[in-house]
């Protein structure tokens, strides 16, 4: 971190995390945030939730801890029974990592695993888009014994909450730009399948658009090209997925 920014109060921290150019320039600032509130550790993650958790093609991290702990975690897939994940599918209230209950060895196991990697004592802020087509799941952690560090988090949780809705945003906003991008997807192709989600026939969409409705069935083969699929309502379901219609 330069030195000027050391003496950079939290909302200047956040202003400069609004202009962030890349990947790099967010995980700077958010350790830079989460360290001036308190916590050592953190992992932000975000995913579409009707996605099975083995595949995480759509997952995307940001991470601030021990590449340790990351490794651990990938290689006993706990990710698969994490209940910190779990809670944070159908809640949006930030909950102090004592607060949820474990049942499993497994997630026992878990835990004991973060506690010697960053976490003794942690908070997990759950964050959705308004559809739910994406959830993200703040981690932080802190060295702290678990009632001091637990304290620290819940007394800064409006300022944690607005970070994880941040990268939430941030995180939507680069898997759409990545998808578009890598896939040659055009502003005609998105309005075609925002046609075809509300409803519209071939027929509609090429009155709508003032072409021939054979002209609209060539839109909707190249479509299916670069969405990779091989039926048009396919492309509907995969553009609501991934958040493009949006």
């Amino acid at each position: 971190m330069e030195s000027t920014e050391i003496e950079l109060s939290v909302p200047e921290l956040f202003d400069r995390l609004l202009t962030a150019e890349d990947e790099s320039d967010m995980d700077h600032y958010v350790r830079a945030i989460v360290s001036a509130l308190g916590a050592e550790s953190y992992v932000f993650v975000s995913m579409n939730p009707a996605e099975s958790p083995e595949s995480r093609l759509s997952h995307r991290f940001l991470i601030g801890c021990r590449p340790e702990w990351c490794q651990l975690y990938n290689a006993n897939k706990w990710f698969m029974t994490d209940p910190f994940l779990d809670y944070s599918l159908s809640n949006t209230e930030p909950i102090c990592g004592s607060q949820i209950e474990v049942t499993t060895q497994g997630q026992k196991d878990m835990l004991a695993s973060a506690h010697e990697n960053g976490f003794r004592s942690g908070f997990v802020v759950p964050v959705h888009t308004s559809d739910k087509w994406r959830i993200g799941v703040l981690y932080l952690g802190s060295e702290l014994p678990e009632a001091e560090g637990e304290a620290i988090f819940t007394a800064k949780r409006m300022y944690f909450r607005s970070l994880a809705l941040e990268l939430l945003d941030w995180s939507t906003r680069t898997t759409k730009t990545e998808i578009l991008l890598s896939r040659s997807i055009t502003r005609k192709d998105l309005q075609v399948v925002s046609f075809l989600r509300n409803g519209f026939t071939a027929e509609d969409i090429a009155r709508e658009m003032g072409v021939s409705v054979q002209t609209i069935y060539g839109i909707y083969k190249k479509i299916k090209e670069k969405f990779g699929v091989s039926h048009i309502s396919e492309a509907v379901k995969f553009a609501e997925i991934n958040g493009l219609l949006v």
